[in-house]
């Protein structure tokens, strides 16, 4: 099963994402796979909150570029945390976008179950800057792939989800 939890920032994708994946386990260690780039103190202090609150009921992996090649053996649920993340990384590390797309078919062509977290970022306005614009048109596009191939489609605000799929 394939599940994308999408919303945007402080929704409360990853609380929910969290839960479903030890659902999903059935008593078993899920893996989270852990995308974000140590960068600076502010986000050194979220990476630490999200330890926290995980504590060891996951066997954690951080990987912040090849996500398909570190869970190719994987026969236990994974958690994805977060491909929002994961696009910065990619674009930062200047993968193409034919890069980009094969490792999401890549994650889709996993057999184990996985759950999906990506930041809703369609909402706002139009960014500026060329850049901006790239990351804001990948993401969707990202989020509309997943869309159509994952099982379900979870959406989630301030706290509380809606089945879109």
């Amino acid at each position: 099963m394939k599940i994308l939890i999408t919303g945007g920032v402080k929704s409360g994708k990853s609380r929910h994402a969290e839960k479903r994946i030890l659902a999903m386990a059935n008593g078993i260690k899920p893996v989270y796979l852990a995308t974000t780039e140590l960068n600076d103190s502010e986000m050194k202090k979220r990476i630490t909150n999200h330890r926290q609150r995980r504590g060891n009921t996951f066997e954690t992996i951080e990987e912040p570029l090849r996500l398909a090649s570190v869970l190719r053996n994987i026969q236990c649920p994974v958690l994805i945390e977060c491909l929002t993340m994961w696009l910065n990384n990619a674009l930062h590390h200047k993968y193409s976008e034919r890069k980009v797309f094969a490792e999401i078919d890549n994650l889709l062509s996993l057999e184990c179950d996985v759950v999906f977290v990506l930041n809703e970022v369609g909402l706002g306005i139009i960014p500026e800057n060329p850049l901006a614009r790239k990351f804001l048109d990948l993401s969707g596009r990202i989020a509309q792939k997943l869309g159509e191939a994952c099982d379900e489609v979870i959406w989630c605000v301030a706290g509380n989800t809606i089945r879109i799929k």
